[in-house]
């Protein structure tokens, strides 16, 4: 129950300081278009988070660079299949936009470092010692979990008169990547391989918008 407990307040607080800089203008250090205060905050909120509640090592939350070595090259291959589907369904689907510098450099750094320390580190590693696990890994009920709360915080969408808007899109598309950079952490024992990957589909993506 202290565990869960403390998921549950992780959670609230990582939601919290992402948005509050949005609702809140004085709390904006960083200007431009994209939400750099809020990353800034939810990755500060995580790293306070891990100092205060000293019960777990960095390694169980998979916050290390250290790898499993036999599945380091499953893991690549199944990263790298990752980002060729990515890279054909953007160039199918994704509709044009404008040449932006600050969307690349947003999109390089601070979704995969905010958003993969908070699910598929703290989160992950927090269910993890709670949750049993079914006989495959890629269906652990841990991965489930984070994955449709990481769904949810993209499909989900709250607006200015406070109306819940729901995006079946983006929240099956994170869902999907969130199982599989689930079982790439838990597999290779951190979340490197994932945050790379989540980086670098991210820029791949915009890119191609940029240059259609």
């Amino acid at each position: 129950m202290k565990i869960l407990l403390a998921f549950s307040i992780f959670f609230l607080l990582n939601s919290t300081l992402l948005f509050l800089p949005l609702k809140f203008q004085e709390l904006r250090i960083i200007g431009g278009n994209w939400n750099w205060n809020g990353k800034i905050f939810a990755v500060l909120g995580s790293i306070i988070f891990l100092l205060l509640y000293r019960k777990f090592e960095l390694k169980d939350y998979h916050l290390t660079l250290n790898q499993n070595k036999k599945f380091l090259k499953k893991g690549v291959v199944i990263i790298s299949i990752l980002f060729l589907i990515q890279t054909i369904m953007g160039l199918i689907y994704n509709t044009p936009k404008e040449w932006n510098p600050e969307t690349i450099l947003f999109q390089l750094t601070m979704p995969g470092i905010d958003e993969e320390i908070a699910f598929r580190g703290i989160m992950l590693g927090l269910l993890v010692k709670i949750l049993k696990p079914s006989s495959k890994t890629f269906f652990h009920p841990a991965i489930i979990i984070t994955s449709l709360l990481f769904g949810m915080a993209h499909g989900l969408f709250l607006n200015e008169s406070y109306e819940l808007t729901f995006n079946s899109y983006p929240f099956l598309n994170t869902l999907i990547h969130g199982m599989i950079w689930g079982f790439v952490t838990i597999k290779s024992g951190s979340i490197l391989l994932a945050l790379i990957s989540h980086n670098i589909g991210n820029v791949a993506n915009q890119l191609i918008s940029m240059n259609k």
